[in-house]
């Protein structure tokens, strides 16, 4: 053990003054805060033997580069852990690593400190394997600027494969992610309230194995059970509880039994997922509290019921040992500041009419030991946000907060970089202002692939833990490196970028009014019409633009697919994404294959020419068949495509696309009644 230490400090010692630039082919991810490059030879990623460990110094879980590695000590280069106190970041997570030509060795306070060194070393072995370069000598100091760095998983309308979650860990641990939160509904089996559970849910013990296994990864798993609000996983049982009977949006905050219902939900939630530090409560988006005879006996208003539930789970969760975090928005509406915290407005606008009267006033009615989500999807450093924020301050109340990798902003594809500017914002406003942590919100409204999502959860990442040191760009070159093997200058990913555009038209392209956005809920809707075969040519007059458009997203679809194309024969890794990106950008392009066909029988030029635009029509009908079982073949090998059998659907106040159908229908939900119209039009 006196060699291993002595070894250690001739590692350390081997540190020489002089820095230069690490070579842009070592891309790391998160980027750490220092990084000192030195003169002379340094490793390449066959070189290291063995791992050899300090005195009382646990190896923690490694990667795949360094798990292989012998634990005993031998002859060449190692890798040496140590955990010490001296000369390392003060944080819990930060770490000291150091390459010279006799090998690495990873110093820091804690456990997890070691882990996320040597997850970093793993990022550096793997670039000199892909790309047959040398590690340099170098030092890494490096730790967070925000502690807790979550990502909200939200499984209310579909379930994942289990074995999914265990690489979704994998893969938020490699990036430094070390929370979830995870939103249950019925998707947990429970125990004290069996009924609540959906015929497919997860038991408490494959979640508590799931959570163990989170836990030796430094990542925290908390669970977010709704409550008062955003309720018919509940009540579309519990009928008796309804603040409104002909609504299971609310419970009634009144009657006791709410309370019994609720707190056994929490109990098994806790117990499923028992290493986490919070209980998110819901709370938000209340609409009709107040209402019936047993709210209105206790002579409180809204806002006052609202809080007293609040104040009693908020105990309950104290009580069992957990900190209970609550989405903000209700209290802003009540005090009318709402629409402006949301806003954009400049600090002069602002200034006119900022106003916390209603909030000061009630400040006795806000618990102490909550911690207040503030949620804000766009952009966070706005004015009335800023103000907001150190109103909280000032009342010495504890907030947390929320941006969003995924808002439901489209059925299929987050937009703008994954929405990863926003989340850079709020983990930069986060730490300015040292705020409890962010958490990077993926709502399930539209129930988008989790593939598509992983750009924005990987960006939380990237920024909760330094939040200035890369702009989106250079954040998306990294991204493509450190998830695929591709050097920035090869621009392989670019056909992300288009395929979020692509998003714009796809959504209401065989429609004349309605939506099926599922941000806040799809409507009724009109589909266009059909070309008259006694009228040639009113038809693309009549559609004129849309046609342009589809010329248009017709030639992006043939962009992207090359770029998809030659990403797969290219990528080193994690070509299944490849392959979800790729059915996105085939289901995208259909509405675009079907307009052009009608447009190309509508302008025909003969009756010869209208007979094989009429059979290319037909085709464009069948092909939507091989177009959906290719896209299902690929997203099923991660995820259910259609609920259980038994499963019951709730009123859903939100009219989610997502729980338009029990099947996968949805998906589909203007092209089937678009090729059923077709196809009698046809005949």
């Amino acid at each position: 053990m006196k060699i291993q230490l002595l070894i250690i400090s001739l590692l350390l010692a081997a540190s020489s003054l002089y820095a230069r630039s690490l070579d842009k082919v070592f891309q790391l991810l998160p980027q750490p805060q220092s990084v000192e490059v030195f003169p002379g030879k340094g490793i390449m990623h066959t070189d290291l033997k063995f791992v050899s460990t300090a005195p009382g110094t646990p190896v923690p879980i490694l990667g795949a580069l360094t798990d292989v590695l012998p634990r005993a000590g031998r002859g060449g280069k190692g890798l040496y852990l140590q955990l010490s106190g001296q000369n390392v970041p003060d944080s819990p997570e930060g770490y000291v690593l150091v390459v010279n030509d006799k090998g690495v060795i990873v110093t820091a306070r804690t456990e997890a400190g070691l882990f996320y060194g040597c997850q970093t070393l793993e990022q550096l072995l793997e670039d000199s394997r892909d790309f047959g370069r040398e590690i340099p000598q170098m030092k890494i100091t490096d730790y967070p600027a925000i502690a807790y760095r979550a990502v909200h998983l939200d499984t209310k309308h579909h379930l994942d494969r289990m074995e999914y979650y265990y690489r979704m860990v994998d893969r938020l641990a490699r990036y430094k992610v070390n929370a979830v939160i995870w939103e249950l509904e019925d998707k947990l089996r429970f125990t004290r309230r069996p009924e609540i559970g959906a015929p497919n849910a997860i038991s408490k013990q494959e979640m508590q194995a799931l959570c163990r296994y989170a836990k030796e990864r430094n990542v925290e798993i908390s669970p977010l059970v709704q409550g008062l609000g955003h309720a018919g996983f509940i009540l579309k049982h519990h009928w008796e509880l309804r603040e409104n009977p002909a609504s299971d949006w609310e419970f009634c905050p009144s009657d006791p039994r709410t309370y019994e219902v609720q707190f056994d939900l929490y109990l098994d939630a806790l117990e499923a997922m028992p290493y986490g530090k919070y209980l998110h409560v819901g709370g938000d988006e209340i609409t009709a509290i107040g209402i019936d005879d047993r709210c209105k006996a206790t002579g409180k208003t809204a806002f006052e019921l609202q809080m007293i539930w609040l104040k009693k789970v908020c105990r309950f969760a104290v009580e069992h040992g957990r900190i209970p975090i609550f989405w903000d928005d209700m209290p802003l509406k009540y005090a009318g500041i709402w629409e402006l915290v949301l806003s954009d407005k400049s600090e002069e606008e602002v200034a006119k009419v900022w106003d916390t009267s209603k909030l000061d006033e009630a400040i006795g009615l806000f618990p102490k030991e909550c911690v207040y989500m503030r949620w804000k999807y766009e952009d966070a450093a706005t004015s009335a946000h800023r103000r907001l924020l150190k109103w909280y301050h000032d009342k010495g109340l504890k907030v947390m907060g929320a941006t969003a990798a995924s808002a439901g902003d489209s059925p299929f594809m987050p937009r703008r970089n994954t929405r990863s500017e926003y989340v850079k914002g709020f983990s930069q406003l986060v730490a300015d202002n040292q705020l409890e942590g962010i958490l990077a919100t993926a709502w399930d409204d539209g129930s988008p692939h989790l593939e598509t999502v992983w750009r924005g959860f990987i960006a939380q990442g990237e920024f909760g833990w330094n939040p200035s040191a890369r702009d989106i760009g250079t954040f998306k070159q990294v991204h493509a490196q450190r998830e695929y093997g591709f050097l920035p200058e090869d621009n392989r990913m670019d056909f992300l970028d288009e395929l979020e555009k692509a998003v714009f038209f796809f959504d209401g392209a065989l429609v004349t009014s309605g939506h099926r956005n599922p941000a806040w809920g799809t409507s009724d809707f009109t589909l266009i019409g059909l070309p008259d075969k006694a009228n040639p040519g009113a038809w693309s007059e009549l559609y004129e633009d849309k046609i342009a458009r589809a010329k248009i997203e017709a030639d992006r679809y043939e962009k992207i697919a090359e770029g998809i194309r030659k990403a797969k024969a290219e990528a080193l890794r994690n070509r299944y994404t490849l392959q979800v990106y790729e059915q996105t950008n085939n289901l995208q392009n259909y509405p675009v294959r079907l307009i052009l066909a009608l447009n190309d029988y509508d302008t025909a030029k003969d009756e010869t020419a209208r007979r094989a635009a009429l059979e290319t029509v037909a085709e464009v009908c069948d092909y939507f068949d091989v177009m959906r079982a290719d896209l299902e073949s690929v997203y099923s090998e991660i995820r259910f495509m259609q609920q259980p059998e038994g499963f019951i659907s709730d009123l859903n106040h939100h009219n989610h696309l997502a729980s338009k159908t029990n099947n996968s229908d949805w998906w589909y939900y203007y092209e089937i009644p678009m090729i059923r119209k077709v196809r009698a039009w046809m005949k």
